[in-house]
C-alpha cells in the first residue's frame, strides 16, 4: 500500500469516525429535546404538526443508531460484520431502508398537513386532524414493513454486502431512489411547504385568534427550514448512490475501493447531517423555539424539581403537602 493510498484511508477513517461520533451524540442529544419540547407543551399536544415533528425526531434517532452508529463502530474497530453475517447484512439493510422511507414519506405528510391547516378554504382545513395524522403514520409504518421486504431477499454478501441482482438495482437505483425515497419526496415536500409559507403569509387578512396564528407561523418556518434541510443534504447522496450502484467499483482494485470509500464516507457525513441537525436548525431559525426549549428544560422541570424537594421536607418535620391541608382550609 503506497503513502497516498494510506493518506485516503485516514482520510475516510477521519470523516466516518469522529464526523460519524460528532452527528450521533449531537443528533441524539438534539432530537431527544424536540421530543421533550413537543410532548411536555401544552402548545404542541393534540397538534398534527407537531406530531409529524415528533415522529420524525423518533426516526431520525433510529437512523442515528441502527444505520450511522453500527457503521462508525465497525470503521472504529476495523471489523465490519456485515461483510462476513448474511443475516446482519439483510437485517441492517432492511432497518435502515425502512426508516429512510419512513423519514421520507413522513416529510411530505409534515408539508401537506401543514398547507392543509393553513389554507383559507375551510374545507381543506378540517382535512387536516390529528387523528388523521395518526391514521396516516399508522399506514406509513405497515408500508414501510412491507416495502422493504424485497431487500432481506436481494441483499448478499460478495466480498461488501449489496444487492447484486440487475433487474432489482435497476428498481433500487431508479424507482426507489427517485420515485419512493428521493427526487419525488423533495419536491412534494418542498412545494407543500412554500405554499404553506405563502399561506401563512395571508394569515394575517383571517380573523383567528393571535397564539393559533403565530403557532402556524412558528410551525411552518421549522417545516420548510427541514424540508430544506432535507433537500440539501438528500440530494447530493442520491446522485452518488444512483451511479455507485449502476457503476460499481472493482473490488480487486485496492485504490479504486479506497477512492470509493472516501467519496462514499464524504457523502454519506453530509447525508447524516439530514438526521442529526433537525433541532438546530429549529433552534437556529425559531426565537419562539428557543423560548419554548428553555422552558421544556430548565423552568417546567425546574418547578417540578423544587416542587418535589419541598414535599419531601414537609413530610420529613411532619408537615403534610399542600393539596393534604386544602379541604380543611376551605372548610
Amino acid at each position: 500500500m503506497d503513502s497516498t493510498e494510506q493518506t485516503i484511508n485516514s482520510s475516510s477513517f477521519i470523516i466516518t469516525v469522529y464526523v460519524g461520533y460528532f452527528t450521533i451524540i449531537t443528533g441524539l442529544i438534539g432530537h431527544i429535546i424536540n421530543i421533550l419540547v413537543f410532548t411536555q407543551l401544552k402548545t404542541f399536544r393534540k397538534n398534527q404538526s407537531a406530531f409529524y415533528l415528533t415522529v420524525g425526531s423518533f426516526v431520525d434517532c433510529w437512523q442515528l443508531i441502527f444505520a450511522t452508529t453500527t457503521r462508525t463502530v465497525a470503521s472504529t474497530v476495523g471489523y465490519d460484520p456485515t461483510k462476513t453475517s448474511l443475516a446482519w447484512c439483510k437485517l441492517r439493510t432492511y432497518l435502515s431502508i425502512s426508516g429512510s422511507v419512513v423519514l421520507t414519506i413522513n416529510q411530505c405528510f409534515s408539508a401537506i398537513d401543514q398547507y392543509l391547516s393553513t389554507n383559507h378554504y375551510p374545507r381543506l382545513r378540517q382535512i387536516s386532524t390529528y387523528k388523521l395524522a395518526q391514521r396516516a403514520v399508522s399506514g406509513l409504518l405497515i408500508y414501510a414493513i412491507i416495502y422493504d421486504i424485497p431487500f432481506l431477499i436481494f441483499e448478499d454478501i460478495q466480498i461488501i454486502c449489496a444487492t447484486f441482482n440487475p433487474g432489482f438495482n435497476y428498481f433500487f437505483s431508479f424507482i426507489h431512489f427517485c420515485l419512493i425515497n428521493g427526487f419525488v419526496p423533495i419536491f412534494i415536500s418542498s412545494l407543500f411547504s412554500f405554499l404553506a409559507y405563502q399561506n401563512v403569509r395571508r394569515l394575517v387578512q383571517r380573523h383567528i385568534a393571535l397564539v393559533r396564528r403565530r403557532l402556524d407561523q412558528q410551525l411552518t418556518a421549522m417545516i420548510l427550514v427541514r424540508v430544506a434541510l432535507f433537500a440539501i443534504t438528500t440530494i447530493p447522496y442520491i446522485c452518488f448512490r444512483i451511479y455507485q450502484i449502476n457503476n460499481p467499483v472493482d473490488q480487486t482494485n485496492e485504490f479504486a475501493v479506497a477512492v470509493d470509500q472516501l467519496i462514499r464516507s464524504c457523502f454519506n457525513a453530509v447525508y447524516t447531517m439530514n438526521n442529526s441537525g433537525g433541532f438546530y436548525v429549529y433552534y437556529a431559525t425559531s426565537a419562539r423555539f428557543r423560548r419554548q426549549v428553555r422552558r421544556a428544560l430548565f423552568q417546567k422541570n425546574l418547578c417540578k424539581c423544587i416542587t418535589k424537594k419541598v414535599t419531601k421536607i414537609k413530610v420529613a418535620h411532619g408537615i403534610p403537602p399542600v393539596q393534604a391541608i386544602k379541604p380543611a382550609i376551605l372548610n
